[in-house]
């Protein structure tokens, strides 16, 4: 049986032809670009995804036919929390709100007072990211659209309709929303009340893993694939990650390097002593739930770094093991703050910004770029002692462009104080969906069987903690914080 995963990201979209057991047969990727506005608004037209799936699909049917393959279901694994109006038939009234975008940024402070009560009920506090902020500022900005939209959708709802026919939608992104109860999975009356969203404009909730719909028979004659094909909704991205990477028993974080950073680990329900210093989010492993804590800022700062100090550098990553290599930890007396678009978890602080410390005549940019990985480092570090108040965990599994330095990788290794390991295919999110489709047509009996039967034979590095480092690396923490507090309090 071979499964076509649809992976849409924030800067593309990939369809990946896979075989059941994880063989790869055939990839294809279509770029786009968001459309940034002034005061921090981040748009997208929503024909990108629309048109970039369906030539997707339409390459990859040509493919498998010319080849011989068959194409027995559809996955989809997304970013979660941008929005799309549309009407009865799924054309959009406007373009998508992205998850970047900080128009609800004031709203969301306004709302400051709910933020236990939110919590309780749906797992995070009122932040500007997720789906039911940007919905609730369309109501009270843009009242002629919210009403005129039948529907308001998340990308992948909005893709789905336009290969089934069907609104629907599955928990993982319901619990990006602000507007699911998380123990039920239901749409809450009280969420719905306070950001004033109507239920009939929300798509009918399932758990992930469920076939949402088949390809219509316009969509079939559009792209070749065979009508009735199911289209299987996987989860969000970070959820499919998580699994991809491995995280299918307790003990264990997904830890990718991106844009931004993004920290997963799982749990078989909500724990009692939930605080609000993590989110708490639906998995794509139905039933179970996932911690999430995250940084807006990783490979963005050091973009940020190289484009400010290095900017002469032809090989500036290949000369990174040896610039961190030859700097000690602490970099002499450097540190960093990296908040370069504020903070999220653990306290959602927009206001927050990157500094830089201990600056001296003698301190170079090596020293600044090894103290700003440091400072990334230990606040991911501070993301992982949150989860560890509600569960115990003893390995990190990386991914992202950052994980391909292997001093640094050390470096993470010696900062968190638990061994870190990176495996050689980094597909982890499309793997993921892969393995809760596989799931659902009755490949494997859970994701558990299923990873271990697609990861089959994949090779993996281990970095173990160098002690001494970590003492080190738990001072240097401790002032960090001391100095954000003293900053920020």
């Amino acid at each position: 049986m071979n499964f076509l995963i649809l992976d849409v990201g924030t800067s593309s979209m990939r369809g990946i032809l896979f075989r059941g057991n994880g063989e790869m047969l055939h990839t294809v990727q279509k770029t786009y670009q968001v459309i940034t506005l002034d005061h921090g608004w981040v748009e997208q037209n929503p024909l990108d995804f629309k048109d970039h799936m369906t030539a997707i699909v339409k390459e990859s049917a040509a493919w498998a036919g010319e080849h011989g393959e068959s194409i027995d279901a559809v996955a989809i694994t997304s970013q979660r929390s941008s929005v799309i109006p549309v009407d009865e038939n799924g054309n959009h009234l406007g373009n998508a709100q992205m998850w970047q975008d900080k128009r609800t940024v004031p709203m969301c402070r306004a709302m400051e007072e709910h933020h236990r009560e939110i919590f309780k009920l749906c797992g995070s506090r009122v932040n500007p990211v997720f789906s039911g902020a940007k919905m609730k500022w369309m109501r009270q900005n843009q009242p002629d659209l919210y009403e005129k939209a039948y529907k308001l959708t998340v990308i992948p709802d909005y893709l789905v309709y336009h290969m089934t026919g069907e609104f629907a939608t599955d928990w993982t992104y319901g619990s990006r929303s602000l507007l699911m109860n998380l123990k039920t999975c239901q749409w809450d009356d009280r969420l719905l009340e306070l950001f004033e969203v109507d239920k009939e404009k929300l798509c009918e909730l399932h758990a992930p893993g469920s076939i949402l719909g088949r390809t219509t028979k316009a969509f079939a004659e559009e792209t070749g694939l065979a009508e009735g094909t199911p289209v299987i909704s996987a989860g969000g991205d970070q959820q499919c990650g998580m699994l991809g990477q491995g995280v299918v028993k307790d003990g264990q974080v997904s830890l990718t390097l991106g844009t931004g950073g993004f920290l997963l680990t799982t749990c078989k329900e909500v724990p009692e002593n939930l605080d609000w210093d993590v989110v708490c989010n639906a998995s794509s492993a139905a039933g179970n739930y996932i911690l999430e804590a995250n940084m807006l800022t990783c490979t963005s700062a050091m973009e940020w770094c190289k484009r400010n100090f290095f900017r002469e550098e032809t090989d500036f990553y290949g000369k990174l093991d040896d610039i961190l290599n030859g700097i000690p930890a602490g970099s002499h007396g450097c540190m960093a703050l990296p908040y370069f678009q504020g903070r999220s978890t653990p306290d959602w602080n927009s206001e927050a910004t990157a500094e830089f410390a201990g600056l001296t005549l003698g301190t170079t940019r090596e020293d600044m770029l090894k103290a700003l990985l440091e400072g990334i480092c230990m606040e991911i570090g501070n993301n992982i002692a949150s989860f560890e108040k509600y569960v115990p965990l003893h390995r990190i599994l990386i991914n992202g462009g950052l994980s391909k330095c292997e001093a640094f990788n050390q470096m993470q290794a010696d900062i968190y104080g638990k061994p870190v390991i990176r495996m050689d295919n980094a597909e982890s999110t499309a793997i993921g969906a892969l393995m809760v489709a596989t799931v659902t047509m009755g490949e494997y009996a859970d994701v558990a069987e299923a990873f271990d039967k697609i990861r089959e034979g994949t090779g993996s590095k281990e970095y173990t903690v160098n002690a001494e480092k970590h003492a080190v690396y738990e001072e240097l923490r401790a002032k960090m914080n001391e100095r954000y507090q003293r900053e920020n309090g």
